[in-house]
């Protein structure tokens, strides 16, 4: 028997006295059980359990109702919360299991229709975290495999997309674009001050001591060349 959930009815057997359209939802119908209003469902959860007006209707079976019509609300909010973004499995997991009226089960139902039908895909969401973060927001290997780490990514995918992707001249490159970010386009002479404090930002970002020296090596020479 699952626990009951806010917002679920108490559900009683009875006959099914009337089976009404909503007004300001077509697709939903109002379900009254002997001459009192039981709960709001989707067609496609009453045509799915052959439920007509005048039928007997155990507790058993309003339980099992209310339950698809639950699975269906989780799915509509795991995909408008996919709108925004790109999901990991565990994000969609924490969202799902943060709202009240889903236990465990339809959390677990609802994350294998999602990954079936390809809405979640751990080794695309590694790969396009990766990407996105180089071209708009550059860290280092290190970051990115701790970012995607608290996104609850296995680390043979992590690995995987970084390996495909971020390759050292990129993320050579990523780091020089952020201290061309932090600095501009000043090209006065970088003292040693602000070279260590340029290789802490960097270091912060998850770059490497190799990458960091490369990166500011870089950057001094550009900064040369605009003063010649």
């Amino acid at each position: 028997m699952q626990d009951k959930k806010q917002g679920q009815p108490e559900f009683r057997g009875g006959h099914v006295t009337a089976l009404s359209v909503q007004k300001a939802s077509p697709d939903r119908l109002n379900l009254f059980v002997d001459d009192q209003f039981l709960m709001g469902l989707r067609r496609e959860v009453v045509l799915q359990h052959r439920v007509k007006k005048g039928q007997e209707v155990t507790v058993e079976l309003l339980q099992a109702m209310w339950r698809d019509e639950m699975l269906y609300k989780a799915k509509d909010l795991a995909v408008n919360y996919l709108s925004y973004r790109h999901r990991s499995q565990k994000e969609m997991h924490d969202y799902l299991s943060g709202k009240e009226l889903f236990d465990a089960e339809l959390v677990r139902q609802t994350l294998e229709w999602l990954v079936e039908y390809k809405y979640l895909d751990d080794d695309q969401f590694a790969r396009q975290w990766v990407e996105s973060r180089m071209r708009s927001r550059p860290r280092g290997k290190m970051m990115l495999r701790w970012e995607l780490k608290q996104k609850g990514v296995s680390s043979d995918q992590i690995a995987e997309a970084i390996e495909e992707i971020c390759d050292d001249d990129l993320e050579v490159e990523g780091a020089l674009r952020l201290l061309q970010k932090k600095r501009g386009r000043n090209t006065a002479e970088i003292s040693f001050e602000e070279r260590r404090k340029l290789a802490q930002y960097l270091a912060r970002r998850g770059f490497t001591t190799t990458v960091i020296k490369e990166a500011l090596k870089r950057f001094i020479s550009l900064a040369n060349l605009d003063n010649d």
